[in-house]
């Protein structure tokens, strides 16, 4: 081994080449790592903040139940199936409502071996959301404002457009509650004033009851979905309008019987482009052939009436009616026909004021 030397210089450029290939290698082709990182626990949406609860009124009525079971029974799991004996209800709906529930993360459900889903006990979120529903009850406004909603809506499904239905026989529905609470009789009639006020029903008093019925008004503010406050808060509130040239010694404003001959220049042109909408849109609302021709015609009639040199009001209103009663009396909603009749309700406010 004498005389044996190591040539160091070599060595350091060999590991030199080394760490540039390994680079130029990493640089082509990467090394990945897979990292698995566990989310925060973000919980589900309680009705709280996604809202509904309060006038689903088996739902709400169920929650607060088993809020009352665990308060005497804590940690023990409640059996749903007690609860719909006790509504009158059938115990197949047990499962169903207690997989509501769970979906909305307010219970959770002892499943068993059996397939049984009817145990449930509430989660943190669903004492949070019994607790908003008992303080709900006690807030008038949100009670009020809730009858008016679904005393509308059952005016229209009971007795459609035509014909009147007895006003406090919506104490019998089971939609007339709120937060699991039946709504009383003189709130149903506050209601019923209110929506009287605001146009949207007619109310019909004879010797033996109060009647009700729903006007043009009161069926676009349903079909549009939202609430009647969100309706009323669309509609105009400059009063009247009024397009008018070549008239002379016209009275206008909201007098009641006032017979009046003029020429009167109606820009009805928003109300020509709905009815070429219908038109558009008739074959894809999913309706019979009948119904369809039927529609298409009255959408030509209120096309004509409209775009002739001088449309008459009368006759534009009655053509704009008839089209929209057709529309309303459509069985199945589709966002089609939903589309539509908001269309309609628009235009015919560009075209009249209201």
């Amino acid at each position: 081994m004498a005389g044996f030397k190591i040539d160091k210089r070599a060595i350091a450029k060999m590991q030199k080449e080394i760490v540039k290939e390994f680079e130029r290698a990493n640089r082509k082709h990467p090394v990945r790592i897979p990292i698995e990182v566990e989310p925060p626990s973000m919980g589900m949406l309680t009705l709280a903040s996604a809202s509904g609860l309060e006038s689903d009124p088996q739902l709400s009525r169920l929650l607060l139940w088993l809020y009352d079971s665990v308060q005497q029974n804590p940690s023990h799991y409640v059996d749903v199936r007690v609860f719909a004996r006790d509504e009158g209800l059938p115990e197949d709906d047990s499962d169903n409502m207690a997989l509501q529930l769970e979906k909305l993360g307010l219970v959770k459900i002892a499943r068993s071996l059996a397939g049984g889903l009817s145990d449930v006990f509430p989660t943190d979120d669903g004492l949070l959301e019994a607790r908003r529903l008992l303080a709900l009850r006690t807030d008038a406004v949100e009670r009020f404002g809730h009858a008016c909603d679904v005393l509308l809506r059952w005016v229209l499904r009971v007795g459609g457009r035509q014909a009147s239905v007895p006003a406090l026989a919506f104490l019998q529905d089971p939609l007339c509650s709120f937060a699991g609470e039946p709504l009383t009789e003189a709130e149903v009639l506050s209601a019923l004033d209110y929506l009287r006020e605001h146009a949207l029903v007619e109310r019909v008093v004879t010797d033996a009851e109060v009647a009700v019925l729903i006007t043009a008004q009161g069926t676009r503010c349903v079909l549009a979905g939202g609430t009647v406050n969100d309706s009323l808060s669309r509609q105009p509130t400059g009063g009247d309008t009024y397009n008018i040239t070549g008239s002379h010694g016209f009275v206008a404003g909201s007098q009641q019987h006032v017979v009046q001959n003029n020429s009167f220049g109606l820009d009805a042109s928003k109300l020509a482009e709905f009815a070429q909408q219908v038109r558009q849109f008739a074959p894809s609302l999913g309706i019979s052939a009948e119904e369809q021709g039927q529609l298409i015609l009255d959408a030509e009639v209120l096309e004509e009436a409209a775009t002739t040199d001088e449309p008459e009001p009368g006759r534009v209103r009655a053509a704009f009616d008839r089209l929209n009663a057709t529309l309303t009396a459509i069985g199945t909603a589709t966002p089609g026909l939903t589309m539509l009749v908001g269309a309609g309700q628009s235009a015919y406010q560009a075209v009249f004021g209201a």
